[in-house]
């Protein structure tokens, strides 16, 4: 994919008012999101459709479970809510998604197992850069669950999802591990209180866009994103935490504006003392940039 000609110009695109108003909002109650944990990779395999199993594919090769670990399947599409949860993952695996990842022992010599590689063997897999680099071809790393999952490529806008679940990850998203310290509500506060509009404007500045209207972020371009500081992040959270679960059934919903209003509202207005005008003007600026990178498809 290209990346867009403006690079990180995007913010040259806004009045200079919306700038004003947007580094005077960020200043007085938000930190960047490295803050509370840096942006990690997730597991490179050097080939997903053989080192991901469904249900199905792992109980055809007679494959045991602790030959296998969790994962989140390939993708982000499945990640709806504020959390993803056992009940989630366990949904994916009834669906027959790709939610096991082959992790043998070394030593494992399993008659399944062996099928299994001799498959792997058949389609090339030893040859892909990633498997003939490393030994044994068949035995991919595997990075341990993050507190979060941060969705980096997204249409709207990226998104964090507590990793409820504690299953491990691809690199089709970024994992967060909460700083040692950080309190405890962080981890279910943070999904629910980056749906606002200074966030969502923070995204467009710092992340990048690409064909078809994909905004990107990469672990540097998310450890820089505006996120609520822990002040303001626990006195919404106090205003917010009775709702989250109606919140959580209207984002998977896809109630997007429904929900982001609602923060908007506690955050912004609330919390921050921000006049029902100026966050209508956030809100606009961050709509103005989105539908722009969208529309260029």
């Amino acid at each position: 994919m290209t990346p867009a000609d403006e690079g990180k110009w995007t913010d040259l695109l806004l009045s200079i008012g919306d700038r004003q108003l947007f580094k005077r909002v960020v200043a007085d109650g938000f930190v960047s999101l490295d803050e509370y944990g840096a942006p990690e990779l997730g597991a490179v395999t050097g080939a997903n459709a053989f080192f991901t199993l469904s249900e199905s594919t792992r109980c055809q090769y007679r494959l045991r479970t602790s030959q296998l670990a969790r994962i989140s399947p390939p993708g982000t599409r499945h990640l709806r809510g504020l959390s993803f949860t056992s009940a989630d993952w366990s949904s994916l695996r009834e669906s027959d998604m790709a939610v096991w990842l082959l992790r043998p022992a070394l030593d494992d010599v399993s008659s399944g197992l062996r099928s299994y590689l001799q498959l792997g063997e058949e389609l090339e897999v030893p040859g892909a850069y990633k498997c003939r680099i490393r030994e044994p071809w068949w035995r991919p790393p595997l990075v341990s669950p993050p507190d979060l999952f941060f969705t980096y490529m997204s249409h709207r806008y990226p998104r964090l999802v507590t990793n409820s679940a504690r299953v491990s990850f691809l690199n089709s998203m970024h994992g967060i591990r909460l700083r040692k310290g950080i309190a405890a509500f962080v981890k279910q506060a943070l999904p629910l209180l980056v749906l606002n509009s200074v966030t969502m404007l923070g995204a467009e500045l710092h992340g990048r866009s690409y064909g078809g209207g994909v905004l990107k972020m990469e672990p540097r371009e998310a450890a820089k994103l505006p996120v609520p500081d822990l002040r303001s992040l626990a006195a919404a959270w106090q205003l917010l935490k009775n709702e989250r679960a109606t919140l959580d059934r209207r984002l998977r919903n896809q109630e997007w504006k429904v929900v982001v209003d609602r923060v908007d509202e506690v955050l912004l207005l609330e919390v921050l003392g921000l006049s029902t005008a100026q966050g209508t003007e956030l809100r606009n600026a961050a709509r103005f940039l989105r539908q722009r990178r969208v529309g260029r498809e």
